[in-house]
């Protein structure tokens, strides 16, 4: 164990709920989900999926033991609530702003682009850093040159989608129902295809989100009612779930009973597909009587689409190999605590500078 990392964990506090406001008893945080409120909690949820991918390097359980040094132990199954999160709000502002007189003029161009372009630029740099390291891919290239790709694909489709349900769809009433037969549809084909349950167990958050932007007061006014009860159902349902989810192999070693991978597969999938919904629900339950927000979530907020991407490359660098076990590490830092400093301290401003650097090339 690294004890000072441990320090994180504080600090993480800290920078949450520096700022925040806790609501009186009949008050209400009206504010749960505007875009200052959710782009707060995004910043912050960025930074916690830096955590989860340098635990992943430190201290997963699959890992080989001789590079395990424990210390990140708490994020190393977290990655996916935070992208529950990220694609709820997505789901909710594209439903709450297709409203807006044309919204969907230059759609593909205004909300495909800026996604597509600094994705391919960090897939380059990745096959560029690949090839130079000597790293054999295995096709197809186009996921296994940067692991972390997975989330590209799974929004632009949604909002392809999310066009076809709220454009070119006419009738309001079936909007929705073929929003979710999109949805449906995908995490069928990742089922089928993808190599983990990390490609669909989050996306229905997505339609969730332009669910719960259709009929927004109504749905607030029903969580306030019983609402001690409802908070704390939830925060129960999230926690059982991730356990079930997540932990099921350990447990059962634990309880010194067989330990049964079909069951377990059949546990993975669903239980984080439902602790990723609870999560969320929590969360707007937690938002209505915490406010929170301070000027470094509000920043990290601002660029968290290239925060996300360009992280993993510092992630990979650092590690004990470059990108896969065997391949020579660059520059290998072991102690968990200075590792992720290496990690954090470059991502952020090179993230920002690349926000502004798409910013110009979009506006010209």
């Amino acid at each position: 164990m690294n004890m000072l990392s441990l320090i994180f964990y504080p600090a993480l506090l800290v920078l949450l709920f520096a700022g925040a406001k806790l609501m009186k008893k009949g008050e209400w945080n009206n504010e749960v989900l505007s875009f200052e409120h959710t782009k707060a909690f995004l910043g912050y949820a960025a930074i916690l999926i830096m955590f989860h991918h340098a635990s992943q390097k430190t201290c997963a359980g699959w890992l080989n033991p001789k590079y395990i040094t424990h210390g990140l132990d708490l994020f190393v199954y977290v990655g996916y609530l935070c992208v529950a999160a990220f694609l709820f709000c997505s789901g909710y502002g594209m439903r709450t702003a297709c409203t807006k007189e044309n919204f969907f003029k230059g759609y593909f161009k205004k909300r495909l682009l800026p996604i597509i372009c600094p994705a391919v630029i960090i897939w380059l740099v990745f096959f560029a850093a690949e090839k130079i390291r000597g790293v054999k891919v295995d096709p197809p290239l186009w996921i296994n040159v940067y692991d972390y790709i997975w989330f590209i694909p799974a929004i632009l489709y949604l909002y392809i989608w999310f066009y076809i349900s709220f454009h070119l769809i006419r009738n309001d009433k079936f909007r929705m129902p073929m929003l979710w037969v999109g949805t449906v549809l995908y995490i069928i084909l990742a089922l089928l295809f993808s190599p983990g349950t990390w490609w669909f167990n989050t996306v229905h958050l997505f339609a969730v989100g332009a669910g719960f932007a259709g009929n927004k007061e109504k749905r607030i006014e029903k969580l306030k009612t019983g609402y001690p009860v409802k908070l704390t159902a939830y925060i129960l349902m999230t926690v059982v779930f991730f356990i079930a989810a997540n932990y099921y192999p350990a447990i059962v070693t634990v309880m010194h009973k067989p330990y049964n991978g079909i069951v377990h597969k059949l546990l993975e999938g669903p239980c984080q597909m439902i602790s990723a919904y609870t999560f969320v629900i929590m969360l707007i339950l937690l938002g209505m009587k915490i406010h929170i927000g301070n000027r470094v979530l509000h920043f990290l907020g601002s660029f968290t689409l290239e925060l996300y991407l360009v992280h993993p490359f510092f992630v990979q660098i650092f590690a004990f190999a470059f990108i896969k076990e065997g391949v020579k590490p660059v520059f290998y830092i072991k102690n968990p605590f200075v590792y992720m400093l290496a990690i954090i301290i470059p991502s952020i401003p090179l993230a920002y500078l690349f926000k502004k650097l798409m910013d110009k090339i979009f506006r010209k």
